[in-house]
């Protein structure tokens, strides 16, 4: 069922947009407020680390939800228990002494939300959009997404110079946000047939059928491994930069922000750069530009200078855009819709399990580290990827 309305795309591109805000306004202060009060970034890893367990339950419950079930439905549904959290969060929590334990379930419950939300809407995609369309349409919808990630350092910043700013603050704009991604997945005109007589499979069932199914695509193997890799960096990447701005260039919270500014133009110019690209985005590019990105980590962690520092901001910027907006697309091109549920489920599940073990190794090692904890990061990138282009040369498999 491909629909074409105005108003299927302008609800599908603005939802993430509307929650993405609120969130990257509320991360932006945990994680401020967070490293200012211990100095360090343990605690935070510790709450990212153990709210990211999330991540790994909603990926198992994606398969039953997403495939199963009306998918507009679950849109809406993570979207009304992300508001009630917030909401009820921003009510209990103690201002002056935040509770660890209180931060770690209103992590947990949002990520387990978003867990599902996320891959519910790219499953719902290839049945609005024309598949020849995909690639253009994940590509705007990655840039208008990114437009959150310029705006929340600068309502982020404006907030943490406000004398007395507290984590219910955060907490409530949050909420709002959810709101107003409510208000548009309910836009979406989206309907779907009851299958008669199918039979209903459990989490386990749904996760083996999509195991089936990788074994028998195993581009889809590939990416799932890319993806993992990625993310394992970008936890590394997410807890460096709030210690590197409290510690480094005089401390000042105005680095922090200008900093995700500076990386949210990059992602909005790498956005455009795909949407408006004629030629196909292929693996290969990818592999390439994400190689680059990691002698770039290298390169400026060895020497760091704010520069240097913001140079690393813009560069990842622009190639997660285009990561993202890419990879997206290979694996909607890559499943049949009827498993896309629970294809994304399990692309996320690894993806999702790898975040937790990046948060607690680079949360503990980073205040050691420091900003060598860029140069480690590249490492990896530049070793992962360099490998992929080398099996990739090998092989025709991807």
């Amino acid at each position: 069922m491909v629909n074409k309305t105005r108003k299927t795309y302008f609800s599908l591109i603005f939802s993430p947009f509307a929650s993405q805000l609120g969130s990257a306004i509320y991360v932006l202060g945990l994680n401020w407020l967070v490293v200012r009060a211990t100095g360090n970034t343990r605690l935070l890893g510790l709450i990212e680390g153990l709210g990211g367990l999330a991540f790994l339950l909603g990926d198992f419950m994606v398969g039953l939800l997403v495939d199963q079930h009306n998918r507009k439905q679950v849109l809406i549904w993570t979207d009304v228990i992300s508001t009630l959290m917030c909401f009820t969060g921003s009510f209990y929590i103690n201002n002056h002494d935040p509770q660890i334990a209180m931060l770690i379930l209103i992590t947990f419950v949002l990520n387990l939300m978003l867990a599902l939300n996320y891959p519910a809407a790219k499953a719902i995609t290839p049945e609005v959009v024309a598949k020849t369309q995909l690639q253009k349409f994940n590509a705007l919808a990655n840039t208008i997404f990114n437009l959150a990630n310029v705006g929340a350092p600068l309502v982020g910043g404006a907030l943490l110079a406000v004398k007395g700013i507290n984590f219910s603050n955060f907490l409530l704009i949050n909420a709002f946000s959810y709101i107003s991604a409510l208000l548009l997945n309910l836009l979406i005109p989206y309907s779907t047939k009851k299958q008669q007589g199918k039979k209903k499979e459990s989490a386990v069932a749904s996760t083996l059928i999509g195991l089936k199914y990788v074994k028998n695509h195993q581009n889809l193997l590939i990416y799932m491994l890319v993806m993992g890799i990625f993310n394992f960096c970008y936890a590394g990447f997410l807890l460096t930069t709030p210690f590197i701005a409290n510690h480094f260039f005089g401390g000042h919270s105005a680095n922090y922000s200008i900093f995700l500014i500076v990386s949210a133009v990059g992602g909005l110019l790498g956005g455009l750069w795909l949407t408006l690209q004629k030629r196909e985005v292929t693996p290969k590019t990818i592999y390439w530009e994400q190689l680059f990105y990691g002698l770039v980590l290298i390169t400026c962690g060895s020497f760091l200078t704010a520069p240097g520092w913001f140079l690393i901001a813009f560069v990842y910027g622009v190639f997660q855009a285009r990561f993202f907006g890419s990879i997206t697309t290979f694996i909607q091109n890559e499943t049949a819709i009827s498993f896309l549920g629970r294809i994304f489920g399990l692309v996320f599940l690894f993806f999702d399990g790898v975040q937790p073990i990046g948060s607690f190794i680079f949360g503990f090692f980073i205040s050691y580290w420091q900003q060598w904890t860029y140069v480690i990061l590249g490492i990896i990138q530049v070793t992962f990827f360099a490998l992929m282009l080398f099996f990739k040369r090998k092989s025709k498999l991807f």
